[in-house]
Formats: C-alpha cells, structure tokens, sequence
C-alpha cells in the first residue's frame, strides 16, 4: 500500500500547477527535453497501474457486499434461489445509492465484479498488478463465458496476452474470432438467445441534445446503418449545406417522427429533394410527456421551458410541442412566481390534479438515484393509507414499481418530512435524502386542486 501512495503523490506532484504551469509558460524559451517528456509519460503509466489496482479491489468488494446481502436472506431461511434474486436487487440499489450511479450502472457493475472474483482469478491478478484495465478485465471474463470449462484456462490466458499489448475493442475483435472455434453452442442458437435482450436507450446530453441508442442483432443493426448512409448520401448536392454525418441524423429523426408513408427524401410534386431539416419534422411525434411551458414563452419570449425527463428546451422547440403535439400534455406557469396555473386534462384518475402536480413535481421516481420518469411510475402514499396517511401533496411521492415494491415488503423505508423532501433508509439502514427536481418556486406553490 506504501507504494501505492507514492505513486499517486509523486503522480500528483509531477501533474500539478506548480509544475505544469510554470513549464508551460517557458515553453517558448526553454524547450523541452525528452526527460521531462518520458517522466510525465512515466507518472501517466503508473496512474494508470494505480486505476487498476483501485478497480480490483472494488470488484473483490462488490462481491462480497454481494455475497453478504444474499447471505441476510439465506440465514432468514430463504432457498438459494430467490436469496440471490432479491440480494442482486438490493445490493444494487446499495451500491447504486453509495457511488451516486443508476441502480443499472450499479448493477451492471456487481455483476461484472462476482464474474471476474467468483471465475477468473487470473484475470483479476492481471488487473490488480495493473497490467490490464478494467474494462480489458471485463471484456476478457465475458468473452470466456460459454467456452468449454477445461479450454476456459488456456484461453483466458491467450486473451490476456493479447489485452497486455492492445486496445479494448482489437481484443475483443480476436477473442470473438478466437471464441467461435471453442464455442460449442451454434452460433445461430447463441444469436436467437442474446436478442431477446434488444432493446432501445435514451440518454439526455446538453444544450437540448440526447443520445438515441439501440441493441439489436448485428444484421438489423448495420443494415439501419446502411439505409441511412445511402439515403443521406442521395441528398448530397452542391446546394446542401449539411455534412454527411448531419444528413444521417436527419434522416434518421424524419424516418422515426413522420406519420406520413412517404419517402422522405421526395418532395410533395413527386421530385426528389431535401428531407425536411430537423427543426421541421416534430409533427409525427407521438410521445405522451409533460411539456412545462412559462406563458410568456408560450407568447413568443425566450425563457427556456421544461421537457419531462429531458430539462431546459428552447422556446422556439417547446411552442411547437405545445402547438402542433397533441399528445404532449402542456403545463403553463406564472412568469414570476412559477405557480402552475393549468395542467391540461390527462388520463390519471381522481383526484387527477393532484397526481399531475406530484409527477411534475418529482420528475422522477423518488427512490435515491433511480431515473425512471414519474409519468411512468405510480403515486404512493408515504404513510401508507390503511395506517392513516392522507392524500394530500405532502404524503406522496412518485414510486416505480420497482422500488414500491421495495417500500412496500419493508426492505427500503421512506418518511416525507416536509412536501416533496424525501428521507431514505435502504436495507444496510443508510439514510439518504432527496430533494425534488422542479423550480423551487413551483415545488412551494399550493396544489392545483
């Protein structure tokens, strides 16, 4: 451990301002030597032996906090079985509460830990002694899985040879090719399996902009690719101004977001011409969301509004929403005070106002970092009603059914002691509270009921 510590504080010195910053101002008179080269690339390669050895010891930590989760349940008399389904659900939210990740990300990285810990200890010495990453570690477990057990060895240590010497995406490039000739499932039969788990991503990015990713069989996939590729390349012209990569993601959006049969590429006499720019292709949207709109904006000012799940939108991109989306359900505020004057009428039952105002109030669901969007989970009383809780605004909160269910078999605990604060005890008796995501201003304003 001594040694670690030298490394990251002779790493820090050697990166710090009192260094850098004096040397890169006297780069102009005093150039640089290859020392002082090959000793800043020196500390970056003992950083990075240092990330490694720090990402072992966290596997070999997930695990057993794993471990000892399923354990609780076993000692309470549980079958193995449902021990590890309901340990792995709340480990993960455990340690998803912990590192201030997804309760998904969480997950994803308990399970990658009891891979590497429980089945490739080589792998995990390799990661430790900082000869491979963690993400070389990782690629090198998932590519041994379903190799026969007595080839697993000596192809794990031809995986981490090559991992020692190449990048993450060349190595699994050759473990794949390498794989197929242990394998002795077909790979056809390997395929039909692994597609069930396709699915679609959205991930929100900045200034108004979000990722839009897919898994799904390879075929599918780049034949997706290809359709864009050449239809975007049909609509390149001397009078186009978008690049080929700006094309493709038009394309794409005009496919998805029109309602109309037609090509998008033709134009409305037949001919064929420019698919309608991003900004103009909304009217095929078809998504039920909330969309919070100030009045003033919704006059024609430029104060930002707010797209359920997303954040701030422009105003120009919310009036249109607003306008021509019937199945966004607008909100409209107070310019000054944000109260909510109306929100629209929605298919939630009685008292209907009401949930509308804690979903928009919570924007999601309230359980420490899970980002399931409120209008997707459900409303729960917080003091639950056979044992008095009202229903009123300070004595709900948006649950999905995930974490209801958590609250609901006494594993995770919540108290709500002041509207919209939430207080919660998870299964290892940690206490963590949440604040809601709305305007203050809107989050103090009175129920619209």
């Amino acid at each position: 451990m001594a040694g670690r510590h030298w490394v990251a504080e002779e790493t820090a010195l050697w990166a710090s301002d009192s260094v850098v910053g004096p040397l890169a101002g006297q780069l102009a008179h005093h150039p640089v030597t290859n020392r002082d080269l090959d000793r800043s690339l020196e500390c970056l390669e003992e950083l990075a032996s240092l990330r490694a050895w720090v990402d072992a010891q966290e596997a070999k930590l997930l695990a057993r906090i794993s471990e000892l989760t399923v354990a609780s349940f076993t000692g309470q008399g549980y079958a193995r079985p449902v021990a590890e389904e309901r340990g792995e659900s709340l480990t993960a939210a455990e340690v998803g509460t912990v590192l201030r990740v997804p309760e998904g990300s969480a997950g994803k990285l308990v399970e990658q830990a009891k891979l590497l810990v429980n089945f490739f200890p080589a792998t995990v010495e390799a990661l430790q002694l900082g000869r491979i990453s963690r993400r070389h570690a990782v690629t090198v477990a998932q590519e041994c899985c379903g190799v026969p057990e007595h080839e697993v060895p000596g192809f794990e240590e031809q995986l981490l040879e090559i991992a020692r010497t190449t990048t993450v995406p060349k190595l699994g490039h050759r473990a794949r090719r390498l794989r197929e000739r242990l394998h002795p499932e077909a790979l056809g039969v390997r395929r039909e399996k692994k597609a069930r788990e396709r699915c679609v991503m959205v991930e929100p990015d900045r200034d108004g902009m979000a990722w839009l990713s897919a898994y799904l069989p390879a075929e599918a996939a780049y034949g997706i690719a290809h359709r864009l590729d050449t239809t975007a390349r049909t609509l390149q012209r001397p009078d186009e101004d978008r690049t080929l990569g700006q094309l493709r993601a038009d394309v794409f959006a005009d496919l998805l977001t029109h309602t109309c049969a037609t090509d998008p590429t033709v134009t409305a006499d037949g001919t064929a011409g420019r698919t309608d720019r991003l900004s103009e292709g909304y009217r095929g949207i078809r998504a039920r969301v909330f969309v919070t709109v100030p009045v003033m904006t919704l006059l024609g000012g430029d104060q930002p509004a707010e797209l359920d799940g997303y954040g701030p939108i422009d105003g120009e991109t919310a009036r249109r929403l607003a306008g021509h989306a019937p199945s966004f359900t607008r909100l409209l505020t107070h310019p000054e005070t944000g109260v909510v004057l109306s929100v629209g009428r929605t298919r939630y039952r009685p008292p209907k106002d009401l949930q509308d105002w804690v979903r928009v109030r919570d924007r999601t669901c309230r359980h420490p970092g899970c980002n399931r969007l409120a209008a997707g989970c459900e409303i729960d009383h917080t003091i639950p009603w056979h044992q008095g809780g009202h229903t009123r605004a300070d004595n709900l909160a948006a649950l999905c059914k995930r974490h209801h269910m958590f609250k609901s078999e006494g594993l995770w605990h919540y108290t709500q002691s002041t509207e919209g604060t939430i207080q919660a005890t998870s299964f290892a008796g940690r206490i963590y509270t949440t604040e809601p995501e709305a305007d203050p201003a809107q989050a103090q304003a009175p129920p619209p009921f």
